[in-house]
């Protein structure tokens, strides 16, 4: 092909991605479908950050708080500043008199029991209270100081365990810290599928059945419209995903103070190879699936028969879901090699193998390939099949080459 010829196949593929992204863009159902869950998730987060302002916190045990117990089994001692000498009717009669705030009565039997009963005033309904979870602080306390401080340590559990995993040859493993981003990849890419896939197949569809293909047809040739059309449709879902994707990044920002988030963050692992891996495998899955959803939408004749092919191809792109325990395994079974390898089965199952640190870089690249030559045989497919079936649209029969 010369270069007059490429620049001009260019300029095709360029004007059908235009006039199909502009005709998308511009509707106000695009951009109802992609601010929706944006704006549901801003929404809960704002009624949530409203709602946790106005919640009083769980009252804690201060020097205004006035404790009192009845320990009948003996169980503090003698130093104890909370214990009485009263009975249980006594300590009862102090709370309802305003004495005490909280009261516990230890009976004798304790030990066979092994039963506290606590009083104290509680008005209407209250979310938030007092808890008998305070003797437990009081006991733990008071028994601590009469061991020593290496036994007393042993005893809470106030201390903290470093948690070094190592590798089959020594070096230190982040396992799940490598897995983060190619798992977020494989979220994206379930997006993608869920946003787009529909909208790959009744963008031929559509046109079919309004016969707006036959006068497409006479200023563009099949394969420029058909890549022309696929580029446009990943773009206007990039556009989708970025609207949902930049909101949660942001609360994930404005929240990184957050014990759990500060944690998950800290163990990210930033591997460029495999980072770069799972772009790539993004990329290519994506064309491929939007390969297929056009080549079914290129076979069939109407809207409704296109929803019932492309079932079978989606059922197939999940399928390594279902086998989600062979894929944790260290050593791949022969099913889960099967998979890896599989066009249909391919994107998923690469994606999981790499977030659970299962495979190779080699064998990861022999997927990506198998991945890039299925999605070009996809696209091609779709060409010629919607060469041959855009006019001839009422056709049960679909013709799938030229004569």
């Amino acid at each position: 092909m010369s270069r007059d010829s490429q620049k001009a196949s260019r300029g095709a593929v360029a004007k059908v991605f235009k006039f199909e992204f502009m005709r998308q863009i511009k509707k106000p159902a695009f951009w109802a479908a992609t601010l929706l869950m944006p704006l549901l998730i801003g929404g809960i987060y704002f009624v949530s950050f409203i709602s946790s302002q106005g919640v009083k916190e769980a009252p804690e045990l201060d020097d205004d708080t006035k404790v009192a117990i009845t320990d009948e089994a003996g169980i503090f001692s003698a130093e104890a500043p909370f214990v009485i000498n009263g009975d249980k009717d006594y300590g009862v009669e102090m709370v309802k008199k305003g004495e005490v705030d909280l009261y516990y009565y230890i009976p004798a039997d304790f030990k066979e029991t092994k039963k506290i009963e606590f009083y104290h005033i509680s008005e209407g309904l209250e979310i938030f209270n007092y808890d008998g979870n305070i003797i437990k602080g009081l006991l733990l306390s008071d028994a601590s100081s009469r061991v020593g401080e290496l036994e007393a340590l042993a005893l809470t559990g106030n201390y903290e365990i470093e948690d070094n995993k190592l590798t089959a040859s020594g070096e230190e493993s982040n396992a799940l810290g490598k897995a983060i981003i190619p798992f977020f990849i494989g979220v994206v890419f379930f997006m993608f599928i869920t946003l787009c896939g529909n909208r790959f197949l009744m963008t031929v569809v559509e046109e079919k059945e309004n016969r707006i293909s036959e006068m497409i047809l006479t200023s563009v040739s099949p394969k420029h419209l058909i890549v022309g059309k696929i580029f446009a449709m990943m773009a206007l879902g990039g556009v989708q995903i970025l609207a949902f994707v930049i909101p949660v990044l942001g609360l994930v920002f404005l929240n990184r103070d957050n014990s759990l988030i500060s944690t998950i963050l800290a163990m990210v692992e930033i591997d460029p190879v495999m980072i770069t891996l799972s772009v790539l495998l993004f990329v290519a899955s994506t064309l491929f699936y939007a390969g297929v959803c056009t080549f079914v939408g290129s076979l069939v004749s109407t809207a409704r028969d296109a929803s019932s092919f492309i079932g079978p191809a989606i059922v197939l792109m999940v399928f390594p879901l279902y086998f989600m325990q062979m894929f944790m395994m260290s050593e791949p079974s022969y099913i889960v090699h099967l998979m890896t390898y599989f066009p249909f089965t391919a994107p998923v199952a690469l994606m999981l193998r790499s977030g659970f640190g299962n495979i190779s870089t080699l064998e990861y690249c022999i997927g990506i390939s198998i991945v890039v030559v299925s999605a070009v045989i996809a696209i091609r497919l779709a060409v010629l099949t919607f060469q041959k079936n855009a006019i001839n649209f009422s056709i049960v029969k679909p013709k799938f080459l030229r004569k």
